[in-house]
C-alpha cells in the first residue's frame, strides 16, 4: 500500500510556492542552470504544466490518478508541483541518495526511494498510472535504456502512461554531434556518446523519433510526440501501457 509520509523537517530556505527550497549545491547537480533558484522552479512547473497539457489531449487527467512516479526526480524540481494533488499517491526515485534524501525531508507529500542504475524499481508490478522521465533516457546506454522501458513496462498498470524526454533534431542541428555521428543520426541511428559513463551526464544520448517509435518503444502504444522548442529543448514522448483484455476475450 503506499501512504505519505511525514517527518520532521529542517528549515530550508521556502520558495514561493510555500516549500523548502533544495540547497544551490542540489539543484546545480541537476543542471548548471537549475543553481538559480528562480530557474529551477520555473522549469519545474514548466514541465508539470507540460505533463498535465499532453495527458490531457488523450483524455486523461493526473487529479484521477491513483499513483504517479517521477523516476529520476533529483531533488524534487518537477515533484514538488504535485503537492496539491487530492488523492494521488506521488512518488520518486533517483540514482542519487542525497537527491532522494532532501525530498523525503522536505517534501511530505511525497515518497522517494534510490534505485541503481539497472533494474529494478522497488515497486511491484502494476503499480503506476504515469511514470515520466525527464533527461533520464538521454544519459543512458543503448542497453540500459531497452531494459528500462521493459521496467517501465512492467510497473505501469494496464493503461498507464510513460512520457520521457530525449534529445533529438534540436541539440544535433546545433552541431552537438560530428559529421558521421549527424549522418547516422539522419538515417534513423540512436546516437550515444560516453556509454561507459552512462549515469553520468557525459553519456549524452540522441534519439531520433523513429529509433524510439521503432526500436524502443516495444510493446507500448505511441500516444503523442512534441518536437522541442525552444523553451524547453528535448523532444517529449508519450506512450500508454495496452489496457487488458477483458477475461475470455
Amino acid at each position: 500500500m503506499l501512504a505519505a509520509r511525514s517527518s520532521t523537517l529542517r528549515r530550508e530556505p521556502e520558495a514561493p510556492d510555500g516549500l523548502p527550497l533544495p540547497p544551490a549545491r542540489l539543484r546545480a547537480q541537476v543542471g548548471p542552470l537549475h543553481a538559480d533558484a528562480g530557474f529551477f522552479l520555473r522549469s519545474g512547473k514548466h514541465n508539470a504544466d507540460l505533463i498535465g497539457d499532453v495527458l490531457g489531449e488523450d483524455g486523461a487527467s493526473i487529479d484521477e490518478m491513483d499513483a504517479l512516479l517521477d523516476w529520476g526526480c533529483g531533488c524534487g524540481r518537477v515533484l514538488r508541483h504535485w503537492s496539491d494533488l487530492p488523492r494521488t499517491h506521488v512518488l520518486g526515485c533517483d540514482i542519487n541518495p542525497k537527491m532522494v534524501d532532501w525530498c523525503n525531508e522536505h517534501l511530505p507529500f511525497a515518497n522517494a526511494a534510490v534505485n541503481d542504475l539497472s533494474p529494478p524499481l522497488p515497486y511491484g508490478d502494476s503499480t503506476f498510472d504515469l511514470l515520466y522521465a525527464f533527461s533520464v533516457m538521454t544519459h543512458l546506454s543503448e542497453d540500459l535504456q531497452h531494459t528500462w522501458m521493459h521496467e517501465c513496462h512492467r510497473v505501469l498498470k494496464p493503461g498507464g502512461y510513460l512520457l520521457f524526454s530525449t534529445l533529438g533534431e534540436y541539440f544535433v542541428s546545433r552541431n552537438r554531434l560530428t559529421p558521421e555521428e549527424r549522418r547516422s543520426f539522419a538515417d534513423g541511428n540512436l546516437v550515444v556518446l560516453y556509454e561507459t559513463s552512462a549515469g553520468t551526464s557525459l553519456c549524452s544520448a540522441y534519439h531520433p523519433r523513429e529509433y524510439v517509435s521503432r526500436n524502443l518503444a516495444g510493446d507500448l502504444d505511441a500516444v503523442t510526440f512534441r518536437a522541442a522548442a525552444d523553451d524547453g529543448r528535448h523532444d517529449i514522448h508519450l506512450f500508454r501501457k495496452p489496457a487488458a483484455l477483458p477475461i475470455g476475450s
